[in-house]
């Protein structure tokens, strides 16, 4: 065999490897897309059957709820809850920070501003794919926002932005 004709064959199996990378990558992208947005568009308010029945507690008539999901296997939660506890108090008045925890012995000190729901049912039905999780329900009990937060400074950052939108100001 000529050392050309091997140097073609190696750069086609290099070729056809980097394809097959390049197609498992793309689908992993496409799955973290859908994930980001599984749940948007679920209503948690009004007369319904099954599992959105239960999750009424989500929504709070007259303002936007911002959920934080959490379960008790999270190892990184703690962070996540103590950021939103630094925030609690400085959030206007039409929004507010739940926890919901599958855990029902869920016993973390938070401050008496943030509702904490402690339903496996209710955690259930708030179906994203990721915890911790934020989930931003409006008044009408829809799910208008999800996105993970692996960190507290990631939920600062969202919430920030989030409130920042709501006076008019582009971050």
């Amino acid at each position: 065999m000529e050392p050309l004709t091997a140097v073609v064959i190696i750069l086609a199996v290099l070729v056809a490897l980097l394809f097959a990378a390049g197609a498992g990558l793309y689908r992993r992208v496409r799955e973290l897309e859908l994930a980001t947005y599984n749940g948007v568009g679920v209503r948690f308010a009004g007369a319904a059957a099954g599992p959105e029945a239960q999750a009424n507690g989500l929504a709070v008539p007259g303002a936007t709820t911002m959920v934080i999901k959490v379960n008790r296997r999270c190892p990184i939660c703690d962070d996540v809850l103590l950021a939103a506890a630094g925030m609690a108090a400085d959030l206007p008045s039409d929004l507010s920070f739940t926890v919901l925890s599958d855990d029902p012995g869920f016993d973390k000190s938070l401050p008496g501003s943030i509702r904490v729901i402690k339903d496996p049912a209710i955690w259930r039905a708030a179906s994203v794919p990721y915890s911790p999780a934020l989930l931003v329900v409006d008044e009408n009990g829809v799910v208008v926002f999800t996105a993970p937060v692996g960190s507290g400074e990631a939920l600062t950052e969202i919430v920030e932005r989030a409130v920042a939108n709501r006076k008019g100001v582009k971050l």
